[in-house]
């Protein structure tokens, strides 16, 4: 495990409005297996983060004050508990594109993905980790 900077860039599209937000963290990267792996910690909201690429799947776990257990396939939908500080929800993750760059002192993810509760949409998500 190494130790690097990592910038996290979200963006959500929602029916009436659009959230961003662009946050830099310290962490880990990893590379074992064929997989790999970052790590870091939000300190601000208590979060741990784990992220695992394996075969164009992509795995975030959040521990703390936020619990998920997300994984982004474009193959198979994903239903799981997203758990929050106001309660848990059931969602549903349907992911459109999935790519991880091996860059030349890093990593790049990409995953554009939709929410749905329900059956319904809920909201579009564009999310990159660069971890270098």
């Amino acid at each position: 495990m190494k130790d690097v900077h990592i910038k996290v860039y979200d963006k959500q599209t929602y029916e009436t409005h659009d959230d961003t937000n662009e946050t830099e963290f310290e962490g880990q990267l990893a590379f074992k297996n064929d997989s790999v792996y970052i790590t870091y910690k939000d300190e601000e909201m208590g979060v741990r983060t784990i992220i695992k690429t394996k075969d164009n799947v992509i795995s975030v776990i959040r521990q703390g004050g936020l619990k998920a257990n997300l994984e982004f396939d474009t193959q198979n939908p994903h239903k799981t508990i997203y758990y929050t500080p106001y309660g848990e929800m059931e969602i549903e993750i349907i992911t459109k594109k999935c790519e991880v760059y091996i860059l030349e002192k890093g990593v790049k993810i990409c995953i554009d993905y939709k929410i749905l509760m329900q059956g319904k949409t809920i909201s579009d998500n564009i999310y990159m980790i660069i971890a270098n």
